[in-house]
């Protein structure tokens, strides 16, 4: 099975959630019928969730609609982070540098006088241009303070390349969508086959068919605080809250209606303490916070 980030797979395991609390209506049963029937995709993606959690490889509902609730107590959502974790490791099998879930980590920049930080479940590569080094991002994030002394320095990600001839900056590779910002100095980013100079303060976000967010001032104590072992989000929709939170523990965290999902948050959460998070946001949301296992929490509205 794919990481839950593929959407088929986020849909089941909301339609396996709200199936085990056992809380649906006649109408939600109707519209998972629907759903199940809409694509093949559709029960398979259902049926390895099921078998991953209750540990039984007996189950099968791919030739079936009817799909009740079986032995969903029990067992574990961990075999499907662990598949997910096996994927970037089958992608990156040389990959220089790996970080685990919750770990920050600090290293020196090869070839250069400067260091980088890297972020909870990132993987990079120690690469070179012939004229001068570099790192590559395949996941994560990493922040770097470069001297500048021996020369430049690129980071590359995707399709695109941040150049710095010294200064701090950070860039991000999440979900296709490649994030740089320039804490001090400038730095110029090439982009298919286009250069864009991000001023410091700034960030912009690429992506594979090239500027997908132009560059636009940012909050950069904020946005890094990552680095002193804290997350700031001031104003942030829930789902982008849980995102994020899902990049620093382990668990998948399903939000039960758009309306929910968009509802702003503001929070400071300490890395270290991240579990305790989530059941908070049931007083300060007043919503309703199921932890199912330590891999899968339900948050609905009241």
């Amino acid at each position: 099975m794919n990481s839950l980030q593929d959407p088929v797979s986020e849909q089941a395991a909301y339609w396996f959630a709200l199936l085990l609390d056992g809380s649906e209506s006649e109408e939600d049963r109707q519209k998972f019928a629907q759903w199940v029937a809409q694509d093949p995709a559709h029960p398979k993606a259902f049926s390895d969730i099921e078998r991953l959690w209750s540990g039984s490889s007996s189950l099968d509902f791919t030739s079936s609609t009817h799909i009740g609730r079986r032995a969903m107590l029990g067992g574990s959502l961990a075999a499907i982070l662990l598949a997910g974790g096996w994927g970037a490791y089958r992608y990156h099998p040389l990959a220089d540098i790996r970080t685990q879930t919750g770990q920050r980590r600090e290293i020196s920049i090869p070839g250069q006088r400067g260091r980088s930080i890297i972020a909870s479940n990132s993987i990079l590569s120690f690469v070179s241009d012939g004229r001068m080094t570099g790192v590559e991002i395949h996941q994560g994030e990493a922040w770097f303070e470069h001297e500048g002394d021996d020369g430049a320095f690129f980071v590359r990600a995707q399709n695109g390349r941040t150049l710095s001839t010294g200064g701090t900056f950070d860039v991000a590779a999440y979900d296709g969508k490649i994030t740089t910002i320039a804490e001090t100095n400038p730095l110029m980013i090439d982009i298919a086959g286009g250069r864009h100079t991000l001023a410091e303060g700034n960030t912009m976000t690429y992506d594979a068919t090239g500027v997908s967010r132009s560059a636009h001032p940012v909050d950069v104590h904020s946005a890094l605080a990552w680095r002193q072992g804290q997350l700031v989000f001031m104003g942030e929709p829930l789902a982008h809250v849980a995102t994020v939170l899902e990049r620093w523990q382990p668990g998948k965290i399903v939000i039960m209606g758009d309306a929910l999902k968009r509802r702003p948050v503001t929070l400071v959460v300490d890395l270290d303490r991240s579990r305790d998070v989530v059941p908070v946001l049931a007083d300060v949301l007043h919503v309703d916070v199921t932890r199912f296992t330590d891999y899968l929490t339900v948050i609905r509205d009241v």
